[in-house]
């Protein structure tokens, strides 16, 4: 069966749901032709994986010199950071914009929406797309970490998302809307992880591992997996991503 998310914490008094700006993690400026070198970098790392990538290949399909490649760099490690801030920045954009559907729901007062636009952030969170795109960024934000560790714009980009997850909940718990006995911190940080986590350790005989559940007066928090049956039968073969 799920379980709840129990915890307690002081309900905002009034919405606080506040949509932060992106500007101040955005990729850094650069130049026309250095910003061709870095899109086509976000190009090659969609289709190969690092020790594939070389920089002639990338000047040739940049159509620029190899001085040029390194006109704004120190090195390709560099490029890489900044073509895997873009692909991030073009990943989280999805979550964003759900994210501001329900602050928009929540502005309203309307608690119908609220579900609908819940589920419908919930949907992208565990689809087939977001599924693909994990296992593809894991690998580059792992490097990012080991080449460029003082780089903070990841982490930037985690704790505003996260924040706004928890914002969102926090002003429907106050509205009644979500049981004030789950803790939406929690919540929020083990559904992000278990996303992100698809990478590692997720199946598909798991299932969405993160729910809230509408079937009762108010709406609970949930951890929860489709896999109930003895453990010892996990499927070895993978499931279609989209049989959740």
């Amino acid at each position: 069966m799920p379980g709840d998310v129990t915890g307690a914490f002081a309900l905002p008094t009034t919405l606080e749901f506040t949509m932060s700006s992106a500007s101040s993690l955005a990729p850094r400026p650069l130049s026309p032709g250095t910003a061709r070198v870095v899109e086509e970098m976000v190009v090659m790392l969609g289709e190969m994986d690092l020790h594939e990538v070389h920089a002639g290949d990338l000047a040739r399909r940049a159509g620029v010199a190899i001085p040029t490649v390194y006109y704004n760099f120190r090195s390709m490690a560099d490029i890489i950071v900044e073509a895997t801030v873009i692909m991030l920045h073009r990943f989280v954009d999805p979550f964003f914009d759900a994210l501001h559907e329900m602050s928009r729901t929540l502005d309203d007062g309307d608690a119908a929406r609220f579900r609908v636009a819940s589920g419908r952030f919930l949907d992208h969170c565990w689809s087939r797309e977001v599924n693909e795109e994990v296992h593809r960024l894991a690998p580059l934000i792992a490097h990012v970490r080991q080449v460029a560790p003082r780089d903070v714009r990841l982490r930037e980009i985690q704790a505003r998302e996260v924040g706004l997850l928890v914002d969102a909940l926090r002003a429907a718990q106050s509205r009644g809307w979500i049981s004030p006995d789950d803790d939406a911190t929690a919540f929020a940080v083990v559904h992000y992880t278990c996303v992100l986590a698809q990478a590692v350790f997720w199946h598909p005989a798991f299932g969405r591992l993160t729910t809230i559940d509408f079937s009762g007066p108010v709406g609970r928090l949930r951890y929860q997996t489709r896999l109930h049956d003895d453990i010892r039968e996990f499927p070895v073969r993978d499931l279609e991503p989209d049989a959740r």
